[in-house]
């Protein structure tokens, strides 16, 4: 086995071919320097917490504790001022969006519908929140497809955005511009990426060459788009394109690395990516170490050299990058 010299802010390191578990933990590779990942971790009990730890994996913290035995608190995300705190929590009676201080204080209900809300994510001015709502006929309130709505970070203006009887929508993000939206959503069986402006108009599919592609998150720059992609071959990888679909790159390249593919033993809902405010990395989740247990691995978006950050028996899932304060 040759051992691959590799220059990472400015440390040189040995990298183990990426086979499984040879994949290098970060803290052997990486400065912390201000950067940490907020991420939910799972418990004992099959519930969710958050926690955040800094770029090499180390200094963990504990930011919001489980409400409810087996379920818990997931999806976070930190608004741009580092001071608040969005995620997807039980603690309200069911699926809803709560906000809370960043060191998980003072909790409230964002969201008032009774029907179930997921997958939260602050505009760039820190004002307002997107996020996937259930929306149904009459049928009970955790069932039904899925629209995007938008809401005031002071829970008023609730309001959808997608509205649209084809689709099940599902993890959107704003734009750096704050003008545009970028999610997932299956129509039939697949699953496909959109735009759409924060007046709900301009809906629009943006074309990959693939029947799923998901979990979108945006560059600090805005000009590329991470997602999940799965080729004709059955690999998911990580890969980046224009927010047109031009330009896509394969980022991660497990099968030509010799990975087994992510996805078959991940659910639907621990999916992510998310980018490094420097735009160097992308975080995602992945089981490439040992198939079933869910980790937060890192790729660097100029090199494709991937990191494993942490190293938990336990579900750690939905990476949310920030710089601390």
């Amino acid at each position: 086995m040759n051992l691959i010299p590799v220059l990472l802010s400015g440390i040189i390191f040995l990298s183990l071919p990426c086979f499984g578990a040879d994949i290098a933990l970060a803290g052997k590779a990486l400065e912390p320097g201000n950067m940490r990942i907020l991420y939910a971790a799972e418990g004992g009990s099959r519930e969710l917490s958050l926690f955040s730890v800094a770029m090499n994996g180390e200094d963990r913290h504990l930011h919001v504790s489980a409400s409810v035995s087996g379920r818990g608190e997931y999806e976070p995300g930190i608004s741009p001022d580092g001071k608040r705190l969005a995620f997807t929590t039980y603690r309200y009676g069911g699926w809803k969006i709560g906000v809370s201080n960043l060191d998980g204080s003072s909790p409230r209900r964002l969201t008032r519908d009774p029907q179930y809300a997921y997958d939260p994510s602050w505009s760039p001015d820190g004002s307002r929140l997107v996020y996937r709502r259930i929306v149904n006929k009459g049928e009970a309130y955790f069932r039904g497809k899925g629209d995007i709505f938008i809401i005031n970070s002071d829970g008023s203006g609730n309001r959808n955005l997608t509205n649209d009887e084809d689709e099940h929508a599902r993890n959107p993000a704003f734009s750096p511009d704050g003008k545009q939206v970028v999610y997932d959503a299956f129509v039939g069986e697949r699953l496909h990426l959109a735009l759409v402006g924060i007046d709900g108009s301009g809906k629009r599919r943006i074309p990959t060459d693939t029947d799923h592609a998901f979990a979108p998150s945006w560059s600090p720059d805005g000009k590329w788009i991470a997602h999940l992609r799965q080729d004709k071959a059955g690999y998911t990888d990580v890969w980046r394109m224009k927010p047109d679909g031009s330009a896509a790159e394969n980022l991660t390249k497990s099968e030509s690395k010799g990975i087994h593919s992510i996805g078959n033993s991940i659910s639907h809902w621990q999916y992510e990516t998310h980018w490094s405010p420097d735009g160097d990395w992308i975080a995602f989740t992945a089981d490439y170490a040992e198939k079933g247990n869910i980790d937060i691995y890192l790729v660097d978006v100029k090199m494709g050299v991937i990191l494993r950050l942490t190293n938990d028996p336990s579900v750690d899932t939905h990476p949310f990058w920030y710089r601390s304060r």
